[in-house]
């Protein structure tokens, strides 16, 4: 018998976070718990994060694509498939206004799926749940005007695992127990 355990990973970016206003750069890829968010265009502006004192921090620290237009990828690092759950996305710049994003993802068996969240246009984030992305190998989507940060991306990864049937443990206890059983009645015969 087979059973599915899955392992649930929340790619939340805090280890990225920084004192101070402003910005920071991140670089054009950017890899936590074996996945990898890649910025395809390198012949722009890379990642970036918002600093803890800037006032477009949304009280977590969160990623965006600081090229316009620019488009994300998400992959497993090791290649391999996943399902993808959910995201936070968060308005990008004063005075907020409601963007819509769109998701495409790409499936084991080369089909596609997407998902499209448009955000309310209040400052904070929003938690968007995916529908459908499972058996995941990549996730793509732009930053369109008017811009979104995105946070805790939720993962699932799921892997097989074998465990023993019900009927095969009842069938080990009993053949220790015959064991034992001509065991004790070796011992007896022997004194």
């Amino acid at each position: 018998m087979s059973t599915t355990a899955q392992a649930l990973t929340v790619i939340d970016f805090e280890s990225l976070a920084q004192p101070g206003d402003g910005i920071t750069s991140q670089g054009f890829s950017y890899t936590e718990d074996g996945y990898t968010l890649t910025n395809t265009n390198i012949n722009e502006f890379p990642f970036a994060i918002f600093n803890i004192g800037e006032p477009r921090y949304l009280g977590s620290t969160a990623l965006f694509n600081d090229t316009p237009n620019g488009t994300i990828i998400l992959n497993k690092s090791d290649g391999g498939a996943f399902d993808l759950l959910s995201i936070d996305l968060g308005e990008l710049n004063e005075p907020f206004e409601s963007s819509t994003v769109t998701f495409v993802g790409v499936k084991a068996d080369n089909s596609t799926i997407s998902n499209t969240f448009t955000l309310n246009g209040v400052k904070g984030f929003q938690t968007f749940n995916f529908t459908n992305f499972t058996n995941i190998i990549s996730t793509s989507w732009q930053q369109v005007d008017p811009f979104h940060q995105f946070d805790n991306i939720v993962i699932s990864d799921s892997t097989t695992t074998s465990v023993p049937e019900p009927t095969s443990i009842l069938g080990l206890l009993s053949f220790a127990a015959i064991g034992l059983g001509s065991a004790l009645t070796y011992k007896k015969a022997a004194t």
